[in-house]
């Protein structure tokens, strides 16, 4: 993977999202699978583990 690559983000209500520019401020992103149990069926399912809410909102 190619280093310096931009996250684009239009989430408004992540703490992480730069709202001028709609990217992504954390170096790192986390995808994890959107399952309640570890043993989910559906592996396809997935959401940013990385959101974090704003405290504003």
């Amino acid at each position: 993977m190619k280093k310096n690559q931009k996250i684009k983000c239009n989430v408004s209500n992540c703490k992480y999202n730069n709202i001028k520019n709609c990217e992504c401020d954390l170096n790192e992103i986390k995808v994890s699978c959107n399952c309640k149990a570890c043993d989910c069926q559906d592996k396809a399912e997935t959401i940013c583990d990385s959101f974090k809410a704003n405290e504003n909102e």
